[in-house]
């Protein structure tokens, strides 16, 4: 019954509002991260926040971090922003922001904005959240991984 009724509704969709492929992504893409490589991405439409990268600062400099992220690589970044997250049972983590250079696909995207969080204990070590998706105008297709490559 379920994928019947997938079928139809993705039919419905493709053919109603015209969706072109490259316009769909999966709910898991490999990217590409300046610096890092290629790395599998878990697309989270539950995420309102900034995208978030598997990482640990090593040690801070001013604006300036040094990240021991995915692969352990070092990386120094600098600190764009801050956000409270609010990571349940009423604990909350302040996690520092900062940018990477991310390939999705053919496009080529700069400065996008990442949150940097203890994701060893996660099956994806980077998590692409809604806004980021909605401003490169993307939809999700949840029956799908891998649609961008």
């Amino acid at each position: 019954m379920i994928s019947n009724f997938s079928k139809i509704y993705r039919r419905f969709i493709v053919n109603e509002i015209n969706v072109a492929s490259d316009d769909v992504v999966g709910l898991v893409e490999k990217i590409y991260i300046e610096g890092i490589g290629d790395v599998d991405a878990k697309i989270d439409s539950g995420n309102g926040a900034y995208n978030v990268i598997d990482g640990e600062v090593v040690s801070k400099r001013g604006d300036n971090i040094i990240v021991k992220t995915i692969g352990g690589k070092k990386l120094k970044k600098k600190v764009v922003d801050e956000v409270i997250i609010h990571i349940g049972s009423g604990n909350k983590e302040l996690r520092p922001v900062v940018t990477f250079d991310i390939k999705l696909g053919d496009e080529e995207y700069n400065d996008v904005p990442f949150s940097i969080a203890d994701r060893s204990e996660n099956e994806y070590a980077v998590l692409i959240g809604k806004i980021f998706l909605s401003k490169i105008d993307k939809l999700i297709d949840v029956d799908k991984q891998y649609e961008q490559d």
